[in-house]
């Protein structure tokens, strides 16, 4: 009997364990998160959670996978960050958030001179295919504003390059994110243009729901001193020296 309960208590300790190990997601987009030519993992806010991590003593490794399975990881827990993401009104109670870690700008862009004008959601609605990303917020944007015409891929470059050979009419993205996609695949910068601007949204570090509070509140004091000291627009100015720097928030 007390052997069995030694065993018990072994399992259990690992258990809590290893719920208590954050696991740490993250996706290649734009200058946020991408490989340099050493196919090292930076960006801003890599460069950021780096920084985070090291005034903490956290020396949890960054996983990059689609973003479909990190939001999914991000759903299912146990203790799971995922970064970076766009603070939604409909995910907001589902996660714990810390930030924001960066501005983007969402969308609608065409292809020059493909005589496609947009000047209004209704408007987007008509047009026969638009491309999104699989599961991202964008997608989900325009499912909650009843599209239908949407086509889903797994990464940026797969609508640039669907939109230049004119398989969609359109693509739904942020100004930075798309402009990082072209870049990295060889398109000019004004082969596609906007056509109809959405709104602007900010992505923060996003825990899972049972992310211990003593972790999210551990990594939200740590960005918070990297605002106050200067060290949060040190790094953001590098990949962004003349977009608008976010504003740190506190979230419940």
């Amino acid at each position: 009997m007390k052997k069995r309960f030694c065993v018990f208590f072994i399992l259990l300790l690992c258990t809590i364990l290893f719920s208590a190990q954050l696991r740490i997601f993250t996706e290649i987009s734009g200058k946020s998160q991408y490989y340099d030519e050493q196919h090292h993992l930076t960006g801003s806010t890599v460069e950021l959670v780096r920084e985070i991590q090291k005034r903490i003593g956290d020396t949890t490794e960054i996983e990059v996978v689609p973003w479909a399975r990190g939001y999914c990881e991000l759903k299912r827990g146990p203790s799971v960050l995922l970064f970076s993401t766009t603070l939604t009104e409909e995910r907001k109670p589902l996660f714990k958030w810390v930030g924001p870690v960066l501005r983007l700008d969402w969308a609608f862009f065409v292809k020059k001179d493909s005589g496609i004008t947009i000047t209004s959601l209704e408007e987007a609605k008509q047009l026969t295919r638009i491309g999104s990303i699989h599961d991202d917020a964008r997608e989900q944007f325009l499912k909650g504003e009843g599209f239908f015409n949407f086509e889903s891929v797994r990464e940026s470059s797969l609508n640039v390059r669907k939109l230049l050979a004119e398989r969609v009419d359109a693509i739904i993205s942020s100004d930075a994110g798309l402009y990082a996609s072209m870049e990295n695949i060889g398109v000019p910068k004004d082969a596609i243009v906007e056509a109809f601007s959405i709104r602007t949204y900010e992505l923060f570090l996003a825990f899972s729901a049972d992310t211990p509070d003593d972790t999210v509140f551990e990594w939200h004091e740590a960005l918070s001193g990297m605002y106050e000291d200067g060290t949060f627009e040190t790094i953001y100015r590098r990949f962004y020296p003349d977009r608008k720097l976010p504003v740190f928030k506190s979230l419940k």
